[in-house]
């Protein structure tokens, strides 16, 4: 599935040093969901998490056999958001989910993927996931994991984060959600990024000197975080944004911007987000643009 572009507008890069941030915010639960009017190409992600789901359906959904309890709660809180918040959404998704498995049925309802966290055994534990437009990274094998073992593969991300994690997850109630932006930079417009090999072939997969600006996207996740009073288990929601480059030039001074925040990533973060050499091409067309 290829995104046209985004009308969020979010541009979460951050001059200076780099570092991996939190950056959470209190989110108010009329907006757990990017649905609507303001949200033009919710109908077109929709259509998208449809098309994954009938092709790539091992891939983007697994569930561990005891979460039913945690899912149903989470079911009942989604469809209840979108029946209060977004009817006509409702009424025109909610045809597909009768018989399925909760969580397969709330992650069908929305654009965002999402996942679940249970606790067992007096750990909180990826229990399930429905998710749709991964960025390179593969749901199946983290089933069972921590959110430390889930982000082991992430350079510096559990030395600098691991523990403010897992003290906000400790600390976080019903009665308060929140959400956060992370960023990346893209070599195509596919929101369907897994690790498995499924994914379209990307323009510059092996050889970063036939990436095309056409190709580049800023890509930006909004994720929600929140805690429900039955189970006490964590649902994150992932909204993907992709917007081509190209749109930065529309933006004054926020070429610059990128293009600051890229060069202050480490060179092994770099290599875990795959810039390397794409990296320097795209430094080259954002200095470009603002020149």
């Amino acid at each position: 599935m290829t995104a046209t572009g985004t009308a969020a507008g979010y541009r979460p890069y951050l001059p200076g040093p780099f570092r991996w941030r939190l950056g959470l915010r209190p989110l108010d639960l009329q907006q757990w969901f990017e649905i609507g009017p303001a949200h033009p190409d919710t109908d077109e992600q929709m259509l998208g998490l449809r098309t994954v789901l009938s092709e790539h359906h091992e891939t983007a959904v697994a569930l561990s056999d005891d979460i039913e309890p945690e899912a149903t709660e989470v079911h009942r809180a989604v469809v209840e958001h979108l029946r209060t918040h977004h009817p006509e959404h409702l009424e025109r998704w909610g045809d597909e989910v009768a018989g399925l498995h909760p969580l397969e049925a709330a992650g069908r309802l929305v654009p965002e993927d999402v996942a679940l966290m249970v606790r067992r055994d007096g750990r909180l534990i990826l229990g399930g996931g429905v998710i749709c437009f991964p960025n390179r990274w593969d749901l199946p094998s983290k089933i069972g994991r921590t959110m430390a073992e889930v982000h082991a593969p992430v350079a510096r991300l559990n030395e600098q984060l691991a523990d403010p994690i897992d003290k906000f997850l400790d600390r976080l109630t019903p009665e308060r959600s929140y959400w956060r932006l992370g960023w990346g930079v893209i070599d195509t417009g596919d929101l369907y990024q897994p690790l498995d090999g499924t994914a379209p072939a990307r323009p510059g997969a092996g050889d970063p000197d036939s990436v095309d600006l056409d190709d580049v996207h800023l890509r930006v996740e909004r994720e929600t975080l929140r805690r429900f009073p039955e189970t006490s288990a964590v649902l994150f929601t992932i909204r993907t944004h992709l917007t081509p480059l190209r749109e930065l030039r529309r933006e004054p001074g926020q070429a610059a911007l990128l293009a600051e925040a890229i060069e202050a990533v480490p060179d092994d973060v770099a290599q875990y987000k795959e810039l390397g050499a794409f990296g320097r091409r795209v430094l080259g067309w954002l200095r470009s643009m603002d020149a």
